[in-house]
């Protein structure tokens, strides 16, 4: 009832049928007006993120006017700390059945080439479950662990604190916009690489598609809306666990062509912009 009462052009309504279960949602759409109607009595809002990016989507959907300012605040830390590799490999999902074994070879030469714990993201808990199987096939010696589905808080705590120094190396699986992608602080040795697989698009479904339509209809790339933008901050953040201090040192690895299409070496930040292409299998670099 309390929604109803802001139902407006910005929101639909839609019905599902399960069974003899009903359910009826009122989905909000576009929160800016929202947004906008939240912050009348304060004389400012302050938004404040390391991944606003493009500032305009983000403009957009937090209730933005022109006359508003954006500003872009260089990271404290060197960007040669981060070594970025991109691997241009098919993630896509007719592709994943194709590209498993050669990812899984990247990813083993790279853990061959660097020292320390790594992190590796999946856009999904089926595409981890297979790559976990090919990869300790490959690599029985190496130790991994799993992010389980409905972790509790205690089972959460026991996955970040088997990250330690100075151990036998482990490599941690996990879900890209999960739990353990952002907020997670492994500073030191504790974190010395991560490797991203995909672009973080959404599962195409219903809703995705409503978003789409609906940005689309009004002026706006309805596609980068709905998948594209959403996709890459989860990217951003994963990345993100790597460097957290001016100490930090460690490789990031993007595992999809996509990342050198135009489009989303735009949404590259600055600080991954001096990358290498498929450079695991050569060189040297220590965590």
């Amino acid at each position: 009832m309390k929604i109803a009462r802001l139902y407006d052009k910005r929101f639909t309504s839609y019905m599902t049928l399960e069974g003899s279960d009903v359910q009826l949602k009122l989905f909000c759409l576009d929160p800016s007006h929202q947004l906008k109607q939240m912050g009348k009595g304060f004389r400012s809002k302050i938004f404040f993120s390391a991944t606003l990016t493009p500032a305009g989507y983000y403009m957009d959907l937090l209730g933005g006017k022109a006359e508003d300012y954006v500003v872009s605040i260089p990271s404290p830390f060197q960007r040669e700390n981060a070594e970025v590799i991109i691997q241009p490999l098919s993630t896509r999902y007719r592709d994943r059945e194709h590209t498993i074994e050669p990812m899984v070879q990247f990813i083993v030469d790279l853990l061959q080439q660097r020292e320390g714990n790594f992190l590796v993201f999946f856009p999904s808990y089926k595409y981890m479950l297979q790559v976990y199987e090919q990869f300790t096939a490959t690599a029985p010696g190496e130790k991994v662990i799993l992010q389980e589905t409905s972790m509790t808080e205690e089972r959460r705590e026991d996955f970040l604190n088997s990250f330690q120094e100075n151990e036998d190396r482990l490599v941690g699986f996990a879900v890209l916009g999960g739990i353990f992608s952002e907020g997670v602080d492994l500073k030191g040795d504790r974190l010395s690489g991560v490797i991203i697989v995909g672009v973080g698009l959404p599962q195409i479904g219903f809703e995705r598609d409503i978003i789409k339509d609906h940005f689309q209809a009004n002026g706006h790339n309805g596609y980068n809306y709905a998948y594209v933008y959403p996709g890459m901050n989860k990217v951003l953040q994963a990345g993100g666990r790597l460097i957290r201090t001016d100490t930090d040192h460690g490789t990031i690895a993007l595992i999809d062509d996509r990342f050198l299409q135009p489009m989303y070496q735009e949404l590259l930040p600055y600080e991954w912009q001096h990358y290498s292409v498929g450079g695991a299998a050569s060189g040297s670099f220590r965590g």
